[in-house]
């Protein structure tokens, strides 16, 4: 673990500061790799860190909701599964490019220090820690440590394991905060929001990305989109292995109807096309990972354009931007007297 990441940590149970064990005298160097534990100086909780990442628990209403309990299992499974090296850099060159939408200011990278909340496999991570800026990779599942086997995070790069709904870290600390599609896959959006509204310092940003609600899409999108609503009710119950090899089955198609026409026409009329539904990529372990991600979380939420615009507005952001691409790009800045926590 990097030592420097505990100034940004915190008991997620007292919200106390956490403390690395003083060095016993035999040891004359300790060295990140070498800390195992962290201490509440607080409540006296002791949290385990394993491979270098600190491990914190899991809210007991997650452990008890059974559709949460698939989703992180889902995607345990997904980036075990899809954490290889040659899928990861498939990913990174069909990605999004969500970032290009969001004010090039707000990751400047220099003196910021933002965290990456859901950061999944981390291809938004690693393009963060390449562009030279520090970011804390954090999320529930496995995927940090299918990271850390990726890609040895730099000195201002860090990952954590925990859960969004019983964050372990500070308050007011970061510059940035960016959550890209993940508060749709959880119970409560809005409580999932404030809780990181509050890890920002006043004045700071949040970025996230969150599902479009099907009234605002075209006719045969609509009922696409439905129809894969009814099908993912029967997909998302089954075994992570059996509904892989489900999504495998489907690729080839996917890439027939969608992905190969859609770059074709792009080609033909680069700046008169809209983006069609799996046409960022045409590679096919891709495709059969994005199949695998719509179909297989339980939960999912989605909002129309002034719905998310209420949601950061009751967080207490202002400032608020909303853009569609594939959903809603959006971002808002914490205002002075948001969310203020009495812990802090």
């Amino acid at each position: 673990m990097k030592a420097w990441l505990v100034d940004y940590l915190a008991c997620p149970s007292c919200c106390g500061r956490l403390d690395i064990p003083a060095p016993s005298p035999s040891s004359h160097d300790t060295r990140d790799d070498d800390l195992t534990t962290l201490h509440c100086a607080r409540c006296s909780t002791a949290y385990p860190i394993r491979n270098g990442i600190p491990r914190f628990p899991i809210n007991e209403s997650v452990t008890t909701n059974d559709k949460v309990v698939r989703t992180r299992d889902t995607y345990d499974f997904t980036w075990q599964r899809f954490g290889a090296p040659e899928i990861k850099q498939d990913w990174e060159k069909d990605s999004y490019q969500y970032q290009k939408l969001v004010p090039a200011d707000i990751f400047d990278g220099q003196n910021q220090v933002g965290l990456d909340a859901g950061c999944g496999g981390g291809a938004d991570l690693i393009k963060f820690w390449r562009d030279g800026v520090k970011v804390i990779g954090f999320d529930l599942s496995t995927g940090v440590d299918a990271i850390a086997q990726i890609v040895e995070p730099t000195e201002r790069g860090a990952l954590v394991q925990g859960d969004l709904h019983l964050l372990p870290f500070q308050r007011n600390v970061f510059d940035f905060v960016y959550s890209f599609g993940v508060l749709h896959h959880l119970p409560d959006p809005q409580r999932g929001l404030e809780g990181l509204v509050k890890l920002l310092k006043p004045g700071a940003p949040i970025v996230t990305y969150l599902y479009e609600k099907f009234e605002t899409q075209s006719g045969w999108v609509r009922f696409s989109l439905w129809i894969v609503n009814h099908v993912r009710r029967v997909t998302s119950r089954l075994s992570p292995p059996v509904l892989l090899a489900c999504c495998w089955l489907v690729v080839p198609f996917i890439w027939l109807m969608f992905s190969l026409p859609s770059r074709i026409t792009a080609w033909m009329s680069p700046n008169r096309v809209k983006p069609w539904p799996f046409s960022h990529t045409i590679r096919w372990p891709v495709l059969a990972a994005d199949l695998f991600d719509r179909f297989a979380p339980p939960v999912e939420h989605r909002f129309t354009q002034n719905e998310v615009k209420a949601l950061y507005a009751k967080c207490g952001l202002e400032r608020v931007e909303v853009r569609r691409y594939r959903g809603w790009v959006c971002w808002g800045f914490k205002t002075s007297e948001s969310m203020r926590d009495p812990l802090t």
